[in-house]
C-alpha cells in the first residue's frame, strides 16, 4: 500500500463487528444462513444495478420489487444460478441447493426463462434487516470518522 492507515487495527475491528451483526441478522432476522444471505444478497445487487434508477430513494426501491413488471424486466437481463455460483465462487450445486431452500421460503423464484427473481415475501422479510444493516453501516462509518481513519481510509491506493 503505497499510504499506511495509522488506524488499521481501529478499522479492522469496527469492520469485523459490522460483519458479525451482519452475520448475526441474517440468521435471526431472516432465519437464513449466512451463505443464502450472501446469494440473496447478489441477486438484489442484480436487480438493483439492472432495475432501479441511480439515486432511487428508499420506498421506490421497494416499490419496485411489488411491481408485477419484475418479471417482465428481468427477462431482458436474466441472472442464472451459474452466474451466481462464478460471481461467489461457491460450488453450482451448493447454489442450486440453497436456492431451492430459498424458493420454499418464498424469499426468491427461479425459472430457466426468467433466471433468479426476488419475490414480493423479500420486502416483508428484507426491508426491516435492511434498515437495521443501513444503521450498522453508519455506526461503522461513524466510528472510522471518530477515530480519523475514514479520511485514510478512502484515500488507500494499492
Amino acid at each position: 500500500m503505497k499510504k499506511n492507515l495509522d488506524s488499521y487495527s481501529e478499522t479492522l475491528f469496527h469492520l469485523i463487528n459490522f460483519r458479525n451483526i451482519q452475520f448475526i441478522d441474517s440468521r435471526s432476522m431472516i432465519g437464513i444462513d449466512y451463505e443464502s444471505f450472501i446469494i440473496i444478497s447478489t441477486i438484489g445487487a442484480h436487480y438493483l444495478i439492472h432495475n432501479t434508477k441511480q439515486g432511487s430513494n428508499w420506498n421506490s426501491v421497494w416499490e419496485n420489487i411489488r411491481q408485477k413488471k419484475v418479471e417482465e424486466i428481468y427477462s431482458k437481463k436474466k441472472l442464472t444460478i451459474f452466474a451466481v455460483s462464478y460471481i461467489l465462487n461457491i460450488p453450482r450445486e451448493t447454489v442450486r441447493r440453497k436456492v431451492d431452500i430459498l424458493k420454499k421460503k418464498k424469499l426468491i423464484s427461479h425459472t430457466t426463462k426468467l433466471g433468479l427473481l426476488p419475490t414480493e415475501k423479500i420486502e416483508e422479510i428484507m426491508k426491516p434487516f435492511a434498515k437495521q444493516e443501513l444503521i450498522a453501516l453508519a455506526k461503522f462509518l461513524q466510528e472510522l470518522k471518530k477515530h480519523k481513519a475514514l479520511d485514510q481510509l478512502l484515500n488507500l491506493k494499492d
